[in-house]
């Protein structure tokens, strides 16, 4: 009977030696496995930060860019129907023009935009010393219409290719609002074409 329960306490022991060897096993592929994901996650934390600054960069270099290009079209207007009489004559032409609508300011620069074409009348880039000498002129513009000699002359703001096709789909509902309803006046104020108020009966 001795050697039998002898016989069964070193079954135990040998089982519970198993069992041990089994749990550590487990334990090292848990850490090793552990350890390995760890590693991972902090690759892919660095690969997302990475990708994070890069974005966080180009966004910070679009927005600057932006403010830029918007700072540098504020100083600017352009001048539609100026007749083509060469370029030497062109700034004694365009302050001729700003003359006529009351407007005497300091013209930093002035160019054609686009390829010289038989017959077309390109547009003029005038670049003027602030923003809100723009907003004068431009103000002030409507004063050509007076002008016997400026009458087919437009300046408009330096719009980006994006707000003049805005611009000319509020150009295009405007032109049908006054066919559709030719007994009232209307305009474009801001981002709308409205009804001025004197012509509502």
């Amino acid at each position: 009977q001795n050697q039998l329960i002898e016989a069964k306490d070193e079954q135990v022991m040998k089982l519970q030696e198993a069992v041990k060897g089994e749990v550590r096993t487990v334990q090292t592929e848990m850490k090793t496995f552990a350890s390995v994901l760890q590693k991972d996650l902090k690759s892919q934390t660095k690969e997302v930060k990475s990708a994070a600054s890069v974005f966080s960069a180009k966004k910070v270099g679009e927005a600057v860019k932006q403010v830029v290009e918007k700072e540098e079209r504020g100083k600017n207007v352009i001048m539609y129907g100026v007749p083509e009489e060469g370029d030497q004559l062109l700034e004694a032409c365009v302050a001729g023009v700003l003359e006529k609508a009351g407007q005497k300011p300091r013209i930093s620069e002035c160019c054609r935009l686009g390829l010289r074409r038989d017959g077309a009348v390109r547009p003029v880039k005038v670049t003027l010393s602030s923003s809100s000498t723009v907003v004068e002129v431009l103000r002030n513009a409507k004063m050509l219409r007076e002008e016997e000699c400026c009458r087919r002359i437009f300046i408009c703001p330096d719009r980006t290719v994006e707000q003049r096709k805005a611009q000319k789909g509020l150009v295009d509902q405007l032109k049908k609002m006054r066919t559709d309803h030719p007994d009232r006046r209307y305009r474009i104020r801001g981002d709308q074409v409205v009804v001025c108020e004197d012509s509502v009966p």
